[in-house]
């Protein structure tokens, strides 16, 4: 953190509503490569503590940037979780006005003047000058000199005479890149470096992670344009979430700033703290034992890092040792902080921020300053509670190890493996007693496998972006073909007994029959039973053809004949037609024939005829008008009284039948 003085910082605390609050960004381009002198971030960088050899060819000022269109990311890790060792460059977007040089490749100085104090954000090297849709407008990026790490070192690590002290090293590589190191002594200045890798090509950026890895810190360009080693600062006890840290019980001994103002909606925190870093673990690659250090289960591991390839077993635990001094303990609440711009606030920095209900005590891993004159700053922190990877850098720091061959045997194995680490692809022949087994991988793409044992074949090829594995596996007795895509798989099945099919979804198709994926079933030519329904679905109980359609003891047609019959004769409905002149102007006649007995509950439809050849019913229901919806026994009943009440009223007792 730089230690300006509090006038300054109270002027960027208040709004800019009065002049003097005014905020002016500068950018000062030159022909050359920029050398500023940075006494010590205990000293307010005064004009006088920051000369400049060379007169700036072009000074672009408040008056030609495009209103608040400044972004400033800065970070030392912009990983899920803290990855020791990283290395980030700084980035610079502004908008600029009325710039015809092309200044496309050249360094200017960035900085932000506030009441007559001129403070610098940093040393940029323009990445890209591109043209607007306002012609007057050009948007600039830019990023710091840790950029200038990313060329190819080989040649120098091929030229070093080794053994050298770690400082040594790291002074000659920053000699190399033409970076300006910050004075300091790492941890492992001391450390014996020997050549361990002999490289056909090597990045400087991570031959310098390499460096702050086993040293516990980060990387980072100050705002000098100097490289300089981050280390996290001591964090707060915390000895359980349950238990909540008290601040008489457990005062706070994390230093950075305190937050006096945040925007509550930007701002975003976890209810968990990160678990500290409580082992150390070093190895050359998975499977390796390597050493380690800590009894604790939150590890964290180094692997691949070519410093320490070829070490004796107490020299990695040393370096275990001093890792863990430097890492371990570092809790902290991964969140996301929108406050006003704290310039003076750097990556690496603690920051304290009380909310309305809780204390958020982190790290600034991550910043970003937006705007000019509503300048803020969003501070970020990602982490998980505990730790997920299995390794340090090594996603990048492994492929210096470049191409691989190695031969193994023994008693009871005879293996070969062969790597390309830049490639990311393996092949692998091992051969036991038991089992012959040939692998060829390309990382977090595919894989194939062959493996051959005395009673079976399995070969298997994955797609590990698409998360489908083809299986083949043959054994004396059966012959197997399996496709899966996460869990919906299909499968053939070849037996003595017989054919399997298996599967979340079955299609076919052929030149006569098909069947889609959700059930649907087409066939041209479908042979009847005993070749009676030709061109016909059928079964022994069922046929179905373009005219009629027989289920069990029953006939129906298909051909708009409207007829439903039994097979023996018996039953028989037929809806026709009504002849001209029927009663109730009915469209439609519909007849009835039962050729059985003990139906009960007879209702005709419509006009119709009944044909019966012994009925029994319990009633009848016509559905002629002339009936008022009156059931046959109604009827009957109505008649019966009406006549009674007549025999009654003629005075008739008895009636002659």
């Amino acid at each position: 953190m730089l230690n300006i003085p509090e006038e300054i910082k109270a002027l960027y605390r208040r709004s800019n509503s009065i002049e003097e609050t005014v905020r002016k960004v500068n950018l000062r381009f030159y022909d050359g490569t920029i050398d500023l002198l940075y006494p010590g971030e205990d000293v307010w960088p005064a004009d006088d503590l920051f000369p400049v050899d060379d007169t700036p060819i072009l000074l672009i000022g408040p008056d030609q940037i495009n209103y608040e269109s400044l972004i400033l990311t800065q970070s030392i890790c912009d990983t899920q979780s803290l990855t020791f060792g990283e290395c980030c460059a700084a980035r610079v977007e502004i908008i600029v006005a009325d710039v015809t040089m092309d200044v496309t490749g050249k360094e200017f100085a960035l900085s932000v003047e506030v009441g007559g104090y001129e403070m610098m954000l940093g040393i940029y090297k323009v990445n890209s000058f591109e043209r607007q849709a306002d012609r007057r407008l050009r948007k600039i990026v830019a990023y710091d000199r840790m950029l200038n790490f990313d060329v190819d070192v080989s040649a120098w690590y091929r030229g070093l005479t080794f053994p050298m002290t770690l400082k040594q090293y790291r002074n000659s590589l920053c000699e190399f890149i033409g970076i300006r190191q910050r004075d300091i002594i790492l941890p492992l200045d001391d450390m014996e470096v020997t050549r361990s890798i002999d490289p056909s090509k090597l990045s400087g950026r991570d031959a310098m992670k390499a460096i702050c890895e086993i040293n516990g810190c980060f990387g980072q360009i100050d705002i000098t344009g100097g490289f300089k080693y981050v280390f996290l600062g001591s964090s707060g006890l915390f000895p359980s979430e349950e238990l909540y840290p008290a601040d008489d019980l457990f005062p706070s001994q994390l230093e950075g700033e305190t937050l006096s103002h945040y925007n509550p909606s930007g701002t975003t925190y976890e209810d968990f703290l990160t678990y500290g870093i409580d082992k150390v673990q070093i190895r050359q690659e998975e499977g390796d034992v390597g050493a380690s250090y800590g009894r604790g289960t939150n590890a964290y591991t180094i692997q691949g890092n070519f410093l320490v390839f070829g070490k004796k077993a107490e020299d990695l635990l040393n370096i275990a040792i001093t890792v863990h001094d430097q890492i371990s303990g570092k809790v902290y609440r991964p969140c996301k902080i929108v406050t006003q711009a704290l310039p003076w606030v750097e990556p690496g920095d603690g920051i304290i921020c009380y909310t309305s209900d809780d204390v958020i005590e982190t790290y600034c891993l991550k910043r970003t300053i937006n705007g000019i004159q509503a300048m803020m700053d969003t501070f970020e922190a990602a982490g998980t509670r505990e730790r997920k990877e299995s390794f340090g850098i090594p996603t990048q720091i492994i492929q210096l190890e470049g191409k691989t061959a190695i031969i193994k045997k023994s008693v009871g194995e005879v293996s070969v493996r062969l790597s390309d680490l830049k490639e990311e692809t393996e092949s692998k022949f091992v051969q036991t007693a038991e089992q012959i087994l040939q692998e060829v991988t390309r990382a977090t793409q595919a894989e194939a496998s062959l493996k051959l044992t005395a009673d079976q074949i399995n070969l298997s090829v994955k797609n590990l972006k698409e998360y489908t594995e083809a299986q083949f596996k043959v054994t004396a007795d059966q012959i197997l073909a399996k496709v899966s895509k996460g869990d919906v798989s299909a499968e053939i099945s070849v037996e003595s007994g017989g054919v399997n099919i298996r599967g979340n979804r079955f299609s076919w198709t052929s030149d006569f029959s098909s069947m889609t994926s959700d059930g649907k079933l087409t066939c041209r030519n479908i042979v009847a039973i005993n070749g009676v329904f030709s061109g016909a679905l059928s079964s022994e109980t069922f046929y179905a053809n373009s005219s009629a359609v027989g289920f069990g003891d029953f006939y129906t047609s298909a051909d708009g004949a409207n007829l439903l019959r039994s097979n023996n004769g018996w039953f028989m409905l037929d809806v026709k037609d009504a002849p001209q002149g029927s009663p109730g102007n009915v469209g439609k006649t519909a007849s009835l024939y039962l050729g059985g007995r003990g139906v009960t509950g007879i209702r005709l439809e419509g006009t119709g005829n009944i044909y019966v050849g012994g009925v029994y019913c319990g009633d009848i229901q016509f559905d002629d008008p002339w009936t008022e919806g009156m059931t046959n026994l109604a009827m009957l009943k109505q008649i019966y009284l009406r006549l009674n009440q007549l025999r009654r009223f003629v005075g008739i007792s008895n009636w002659d039948y």
